[in-house]
């Protein structure tokens, strides 16, 4: 991410209280800190975001696994999938975590099972991307 100087959320609370208005700045960080996670996700997903570099998985997780799902329906990761199909929230299965439907960029679905399906033989295909 790009650094920037962000201002203080208590002076922002001060100027908008002595002023009755605040600058654009303090506005939006007062505004960003009361999003909830997932809106701040989609926030992100809407942006065009590209990631910083790659690269490979070593060991199979969690993460490795949806990536995986995510890779074998055409799309880098769940950013890319949110921003190509503009949808808020990917389907899951409740119990494990992992994805349960991908649809993909042709418009068909992929439905996946509650168990892993990266075997061991296909975690280093997996690409790992840094924003």
């Amino acid at each position: 991410m790009v650094a920037q100087e962000v201002p203080d959320l208590s002076r922002c609370l001060e100027e908008a209280h002595s002023l009755d208005e605040s600058s654009t700045s303090c506005k939006e960080i007062l505004s960003a800190s009361n999003m909830k996670k997932s809106e701040v996700s989609g926030d992100m997903a809407k942006a065009d975001i590209k990631p910083k570099s790659m690269h490979r998985a070593k060991i199979w997780s969690d993460d490795v696994e949806n990536l995986y799902r995510f890779q074998q329906a055409g799309y880098r990761d769940e950013v890319e999938y949110k921003q190509v199909k503009q949808v808020d929230v990917v389907e899951c299965w409740p119990e494990t975590g992992f994805i349960k439907k991908l649809q993909r960029r042709d418009n068909t679905f992929y439905y996946y099972n509650k168990q892993r399906e990266c075997e061991d033989k296909d975690v280093p295909k997996v690409k790992v991307y840094v924003y």
